[in-house]
């Protein structure tokens, strides 16, 4: 597949190593363009479509909720192409985010055909026909286990 036809991705983490290995994961089905911070996604994100955005929360200056605030006000079809890729949540942090509709959470450390599946689901092209729509959470922490029960069966914190 040539890089005009693949779907692209925009990929938006501060960390250079963790931007490094994403695209080594992705490149083959995947075209990448990173934004190393949240105005240079937003910058990004005003001119161009992406098939799913990457997302990490926590970065100086403007952070990933940033980015998403600005979807929302701006862009909010779309919300459910974003998957955040994100180190330690909270339980309020994964509920804020959950709160936008993101297609999925998941965990930094991340197994690499975790990411690759969410990455997939969230483009909706996956062997089960894809579940776009669907929040995927990534991590087998029994913490994240726990708030993803909660936010299935919407019980309260």
């Amino acid at each position: 597949m040539s890089n005009a036809e693949k779907p692209v991705v925009l990929l938006v983490d501060d960390n250079e190593a963790t931007c490094t290995l994403i695209t080594a994961i992705l490149r083959r089905d995947f075209q990448i363009e990173i934004a190393s911070d949240g105005m240079e996604a937003i910058e990004k994100l005003r001119t161009n479509q992406y098939a799913v955005i990457l997302l990490d929360l926590r970065m100086p200056q403007y952070d990933g909720f940033s980015v998403l605030d600005f979807l929302k006000a701006n862009n909010p079809e779309m919300l459910p192409s974003v998957l955040v890729v994100t180190a330690v949540l909270t339980a309020r942090e994964t509920e804020r985010a959950k709160s936008y509709g993101v297609c999925g959470i998941v965990s930094k450390p991340f197994d690499v055909d975790t990411l690759l599946e969410a990455v997939k689901r969230c483009v909706g092209d996956t062997d089960d026909g894809g579940s776009r729509g669907r929040t995927v959470f990534c991590s087998s922490t029994p913490m994240i286990l726990l708030i993803a029960d909660l936010l299935r069966n919407r019980m309260p914190f």
